[in-house]
């Protein structure tokens, strides 16, 4: 063996006497790491048991021969030339290159070159001591995991889903550009908070197990009004939870971990307009069905009401001339008249009551206002465009569900819209504007509907809801039972309709339900 050079820097302490040479040397050629001693030429003059294991040259075949034995034809001139500028200097000089192996195989070699400056001081060395291995397999794997994250960037970069990644504080530190369009559709800085808060609110107790137990949520789908009245957008979630394990050095035995969310949502807007394509047919099929049901019980329950009056009073003067007549009742002809035609009024309104239509029943369950609203545009969309009436629509991006009847609830604000479009739909009334917003505020749900129209007398605010009232001019076929039908359906929803008297330049109603307990507890409703 070759010892190092009295020049070699002093050592931090004074060598141990009990270490000889021998041992030095059998330590060195044992070690794992491959070995090699040069002179200031790069001839090879010792090399360890590692050296050969990895190039596959035994050391009779090394010693004497130059270094650049070991280049391969790839390694760029401009990396030697570096690693001789600093040794040149008199500088340690580390890297990775590719090496030749006996066989002509190629391996990346990390290799440190460390001079041995002589005693004389001059510039340079006079041997180098070179230290390297076999780097391979980690080349691979560290190229294999660029190439994975590359590609997985590259994947999600083009995906057609939007893609979102939520540390444990809910802050977005990854997103794709699907994601930042959803951004500037909905006019917000974090679509995923939106969703979070609409999966809470939907899902409930079922999310804060999810959440707690690191439980994957699939294809939740969730509706998200525009800003500025836009078409709504559907969207299908899912939720799924992983950990990032800590690279401290402290944790190398530990499990401390870093919890992700990564939120993936699917626009699926077309499929569902499809979808609602239909149900508006059929629901329209449903609708005009249910008002000619409805138009027909409107006119019974009238000619009821109108029939009743005299019949009642058939009843009364045939109850006082059976009093008159006393015991000859029965053979009294006005009393035998007056009884005959209050059976005859009594069976005909028998039979006018058994005629009617029975109401519609519609299992009650929690409804979202929102969708119910859009419904009713939709289905008023070709009134409110043939009357030229701007439309303003503000629904709340989340709403609570209330508890209900859907068909009655659309029933109630068609009427209401209905109503709104009259008024303004005159001759001679150029200002139509319709304003909808719905609000979820103190654990009530609340609907604003506000028309430019000539308004409501202070006088008539209350007569409106009486039945058979109306400030229509009286034509065949007018019906002046619609806003007290409307309050009905209020009031079986244990809801509140009212006018706001300080509201100048039209009519605005306030429509407000108590939220679903469900929703309030965060298991129904979303936008």
């Amino acid at each position: 063996m070759m010892a190092i050079p009295a020049s070699a820097p002093a050592q931090p302490g004074p060598f141990p006497a009990h270490i000889t040479d021998a041992l030095f040397h059998h330590a060195i050629d044992q070690s794992a790491i491959a070995v090699s001693i040069t002179d200031s030429a790069a001839n090879i003059l010792y090399v360890n048991q590692a050296f050969c294991a990895i190039t596959g040259y035994s050391a009779a075949e090394v010693v004497g021969r130059n270094q650049s034995l070991l280049s391969y034809r790839s390694t760029p001139r401009a990396v030697y030339q570096e690693l001789w500028r600093a040794l040149t200097a008199g500088r340690p000089w580390s890297g990775r290159l590719l090496n030749r192996r006996k066989d002509g195989r190629p391996y990346v070699a990390e290799l440190t070159v460390t001079p041995l400056a002589p005693q004389s001081g001059a510039e340079g060395g006079s041997h180098y001591l070179g230290m390297h291995w076999d780097a391979t397999e980690e080349h691979r794997l560290a190229r294999q995991l660029a190439n994975h994250k590359q590609l997985i960037e590259s994947v999600i970069s083009v995906a057609p889903v939007a893609v979102a990644l939520l540390n444990s504080d809910g802050q977005v530190v990854l997103d794709n550009p699907a994601y930042r369009r959803i951004s500037e559709e909905m006019r917000v800085v974090e679509p995923a908070h939106e969703v979070m808060t609409a999966l809470q609110q939907s899902l409930g107790e079922a999310f804060h197990h999810a959440v707690t137990h690191r439980r994957a949520l699939s294809n939740h789908e969730l509706r998200f009004e525009r800003a500025g009245g836009g078409e709504a957008r559907w969207y299908s979630c899912s939720l799924t939870w992983f950990e990032e394990r800590s690279t401290l050095p402290d944790a190398f035995y530990g499990d401390d971990c870093t919890d992700y969310q990564l939120l993936v949502m699917h626009d699926i807007s077309a499929s569902k307009r499809q979808e609602e394509a239909l149900r508006l047919a059929a629901m329209r099929a449903m609708l005009s069905e249910g008002e000619l049901n409805q138009s027909l019980r409107e006119t019974l329950a009238g000619a009821v009401f109108q029939l009743q009056g005299p019949v009642n009073l058939i009843a009364a003067a045939a109850t006082l001339q059976r009093r008159r007549a006393g015991q000859s009742a029965a053979f009294d002809p006005l009393a035998q008249a007056l009884a005959d035609a209050q059976n005859a009024g009594e069976q005909a309104i028998a039979t006018l009551q058994a005629a009617m239509p029975p109401a519609p029943e519609e299992p009650s369950g929690p409804v979202n206002l929102n969708e119910v609203l859009r419904d009713v545009l939709m289905l008023e969309t070709e009134a409110l465009l043939s009357a030229g009436i701007t439309v303003d629509w503000r629904p709340a991006h989340v709403l609570p569900s209330v508890q209900g009847d859907p068909a009655a609830l659309r029933n109630l604000f068609r009427q209401l819209v209905s109503n709104a479009v009259e008024a303004m739909n005159v001759r001679g009334w150029n200002e139509r504007g319709l304003f909808l917003g719905t609000v979820a505020r103190d654990g009530q749900v609340e609907v604003e509907i506000v028309d430019t129209g000539p308004g409501i007398p202070e006088a008539l605010r209350l007569k409106i809801f009486e039945p058979f009232f109306s400030t229509k001019p009286s034509r065949g076929g007018a019906r002046g039972v619609g806003l007290s039908l409307a309050q009905e359906i209020v009031s079986r929803h244990r809801g509140v309709l009212e006018i706001d008297p300080r509201h100048l330049g039209g009519c605005r109603l306030l429509v407000s339900f108590p939220a679903s307990r469900v929703a309030a507890n965060g298991a129904e409703g979303r936008g």
